[in-house]
């Protein structure tokens, strides 16, 4: 409980809990109201953004999307409390918050240019999950011998890591699988918990 009481809650903790439940919510709210069925099997993330095929709900999966980017800009400054004497690690660590917010601002970018936008919506979604897998390497290896990072998160961000490359694979050869688009997004979202949670101990 004491984790959950904290009066100075670190950023990355902060920015992460922030991100988790404005994505469920946004996801859920939009998926609720949205025109006909929708099938995590045979609908893409984006479509809960789309006006034409989600008219009722669509502005709330957008909007989520602006708020979440801002939230990961929050997130990825407070990675700041990871740095170590080793310039190297710390560096990686720079550039890791470098592609953080460059993430973030791409997701921004989606939740303004949605699916309706068509080939622009797809340019900022394909850079958004290109800097996410990019970030998630970078994060990992400028963590990995630090004291204080669990070795299960760094296990899981493995698994992570190559289910997100595994979609942008997908992606790329053109296979269909938004299957696999929902997994790299809710590993994704997990693996940013876990980080924020492992921040938290380490203010212990």
């Amino acid at each position: 409980m004491r984790l959950l009481n904290t009066k100075k809650m670190p950023l990355t903790s902060m920015g992460s809990f922030i991100i988790i439940v404005i994505s469920f919510m946004s996801a859920l709210a939009s998926s609720m109201l949205y025109n006909g069925s929708y099938s995590i099997f045979n609908n893409w993330i984006s479509d809960l953004g789309s006006s034409n095929k989600n008219p009722a709900g669509h502005i709330y999966f957008d909007i989520g999307c602006i708020f979440v980017g801002m939230a990961i800009i929050i997130s990825t400054i407070g990675l700041e409390k990871w740095k170590t004497p080793s310039c190297k690690q710390n560096n990686i660590l720079l550039f890791s918050q470098f592609c953080g917010l460059l993430m973030a601002l791409a997701l921004i970018m989606v939740g303004i240019f949605s699916e309706d936008y068509g080939a622009i919506h797809y340019f900022w979604a394909s850079i958004f999950f290109i800097l996410f897998f990019i970030f998630m390497i970078l994060t990992n290896i400028a963590l990995k011998t630090h004291l204080h990072y669990l070795k299960f998160v760094w296990y899981y961000a493995l698994i992570t890591i190559m289910i997100n490359f595994l979609f942008i694979l997908a992606s790329t050869v053109g296979v269909h699988m938004p299957l696999l688009e929902w997994l790299a997004v809710l590993s994704g979202l997990i693996w940013m918990g876990l980080i924020g949670y492992n921040t938290l101990k380490l203010e212990k």
